[in-house]
């Protein structure tokens, strides 16, 4: 039996346009079992079927036909691959499959077309989400990906796809007219010195209200970042870890953020005092009048309404992170500082977000350089 399971197959009709492939297969035991498979239209196309399963099968790259369809298929890679990735991108995975994969969540994986998956990317497109066409298309490649490493899949049919292209979005920042303006308008807000800390540092929404006293080093003058907070879907807000690992760092501490920070630290022992039994001792820097977390989607709310109240260009709390890469880079801050202090994984990824202030930094060089080589 051993010879015969070797490149040996047949083909037999079974109907009109109907055929029958038998062949020997290795199953997840390891041994070699018939495997029958249906292919429509002619005999040629019958034979050629049979063929590449031979050859897939010569050189070790056989995909058992088993029925699996796409969504089970992406509940395993959820479970094998993505269960590895930080809780947000988790969600974010769940809620594109959840929201937008049902035309396909029943078809046979193995079966699945690029055509299928380019009718989806297109009714999006076609109803303005080309940004969530584009998350898609990310998500559907790194799964059939997976899919081919783990012989699921021969071959990525994604690749064969036309996902909208990425779009630049255009950097909105406030000059300092308009950030003077704001913080004077907000100064009375719970949330003014938690917003002017966010401007200051360049720290992410979930980075911020994740930060910790004991993370705050007044002697040292350093403040760690180690830990954030984000929402999850049925579990509330949820500390986890940074971003990245260069996410994890440690920033200056200036004189005038330690004034704002003994003051926050001030607010917080008098709200503690009157509560008593009532506090959450929770530890966070930036807290509720109770001393529970703040969740960073409702600084991202509030943010929005205080911007329209004030009479401010539009503008979102991600914003104030690129008003403090614009200032520095504006300052002739090296890319790689701004880079570590912003926790972004590479300096390669600062520079392309800024490269328009760079090109205005490069160009302001070019002047002083030529005002001293041939003065005014």
């Amino acid at each position: 039996m051993a010879n015969r399971t070797h490149g040996t197959g047949s083909v037999t009709q079974r109907s009109e346009g109907t055929w029958s492939l038998r062949y020997y297969a290795p199953g997840e035991d390891g041994k070699f079992r018939q495997v029958r498979e249906t292919v429509k239209g002619s005999r040629a196309k019958a034979e050629k079927e049979l063929r590449a399963r031979l050859s897939n099968l010569d050189q070790g790259a056989y995909v058992d036909k088993k029925k699996l369809a796409v969504r089970p298929f992406l509940d395993r890679f959820m479970a094998e691959y993505a269960c590895n990735k930080a809780l947000k991108t988790q969600q974010g995975y769940l809620q594109l499959i959840n929201a937008y994969l049902g035309p396909i969540a029943k078809l046979p994986v193995q079966k699945l077309t690029a055509k299928q998956i380019q009718e989806i990317y297109n009714s999006l497109k076609e109803r303005g989400k080309s940004p969530t066409a584009l998350a898609l298309h990310r998500l559907l490649h790194k799964a059939l990906k997976w899919g081919v490493e783990k012989d699921i899949l021969v071959k990525n049919v994604s690749d064969a796809t036309n996902p909208p292209t990425p779009v630049k979005q255009e950097m909105r920042v406030w000059d300092i007219e308009s950030r003077t303006k704001f913080f004077q308008g907000i100064e009375e807000h719970k949330y003014s010195d938690l917003l002017r800390f966010t401007m200051a540092t360049g720290l992410r929404r979930g980075e911020v209200c994740g930060l910790k006293w004991e993370y705050v080093d007044f002697i040292g003058h350093q403040i760690h970042i180690y830990k954030k907070i984000i929402r999850i879907s049925g579990r509330g807000l949820v500390e986890s870890e940074p971003k990245t690992e260069r996410s994890k760092r440690t920033i200056t501490m200036t004189a005038s953020l330690e004034e704002l920070l003994r003051k926050v630290q001030g607010t917080q022992i008098g709200q503690r005092d009157e509560l008593e039994e009532a506090w959450a001792n929770s530890g966070y820097v930036f807290s509720q009048p109770d001393g529970r977390a703040i969740d960073p989607d409702l600084i991202t709310k509030a943010f929005k309404k205080m911007v329209k109240e004030v009479g401010m260009p539009h503008l979102t709390p991600h914003g104030l992170r690129h008003q403090y890469a614009t200032a520095a880079r504006e300052a002739g801050v090296d890319m790689g500082i701004i880079s570590k202090n912003m926790g972004h994984a590479s300096v390669a990824i600062t520079e392309d977000i800024y490269a328009h202030v760079t090109a205005n930094v490069m160009e302001e060089a070019a002047l002083k350089i030529e005002r001293q080589l041939f003065g005014e």
